[in-house]
């Protein structure tokens, strides 16, 4: 059995979801998650898996209820200090493919391409219909994926990425064109003056169709589709796929 790589490549030093750039980017973000997703004061919202709590606190604060599950208990903890004195952000460690989640949620997401981690397509399906149980019928599920003619144009390469900490970061990316599609990303992190830090992460690769098929093998029946998590509409080449679906009635 492979390594769990999970384990090893979401923590700060390699993987940082409270990025100042990640920050930046979440007001817009959460302004389309809540008219997408049509929320209202008092909305229960699922973030999952939340990070250090960005989306789920904004959308707090414009008056959700927002339950935040992440299985990385360094972001819970950053996430729970960022939320202090806000009542409506709760947060929770849990695995996303089998954490125990209330239900009746009227809506959930799944942001910044956090699907697609685990060797297993069965877990991803896990994952989706853990989501689905949780919804309310009729609820709405909103999930945010980077988009697959991108990855597909760099099937392989290396690039050198400088962080604002003063380090940089080797990413060497292979993408593999077999029926499991999925992109190798190997990470090199020098750290001036400290130990070089190697991680590296997995992505199942989902274009339109394939999510779709696996959105409704866990019971959630899409419904729309945009090139970004600010709305715009989507076109060949979108740097994202995001799809709202939603639990059936029935």
């Amino acid at each position: 059995m492979r390594r769990d790589w999970t384990k090893t490549f979401f923590r700060a030093p390699v993987f940082d979801p409270g990025s100042s750039e990640a920050v930046d980017a979440a007001p817009r973000e959460a302004a389309f998650v809540w008219k997408a997703l049509g929320l209202k004061r008092g909305s229960r919202v699922l973030d999952i898996p939340c990070g250090t709590g960005r989306h789920s606190i904004l959308l707090a604060r414009c008056g959700a209820e927002v339950l935040g599950v992440d299985v990385t208990e360094e972001y819970l903890r950053r996430a729970r200090a960022a939320s202090r004195g806000l009542p409506g952000a709760r947060f929770i460690k849990g695995d996303m493919r089998s954490a125990r989640l209330p239900s009746g949620f009227d809506a959930a997401v799944n942001l910044w391409t956090s699907f697609g981690y685990f060797d297993r397509l069965s877990d991803d399906l896990k994952v989706l219909r853990n989501i689905a149980k949780a919804l309310k019928p009729g609820g709405l599920f909103l999930i945010d994926l980077v988009g697959h003619d991108r990855l597909r144009r760099r099937p392989q390469g290396k690039s050198w990425v400088a962080r604002e900490d003063g380090s940089f970061v080797l990413e060497e990316v292979v993408y593999t064109k077999d029926r499991d599609a999925r992109v190798v990303n190997e990470w090199i992190i020098l750290r001036p003056g400290r130990k070089a830090l190697r991680s590296r992460f997995v992505l199942r690769v989902y274009d339109r169709r394939r999510l779709f098929a696996v959105l409704r093998r866990a019971g959630l029946e899409p419904i729309k589709t945009w090139g970004s998590l600010t709305g715009a509409s989507r076109r060949k080449g979108s740097r994202h796929l995001v799809v709202l679906a939603r639990r059936p009635f029935r």
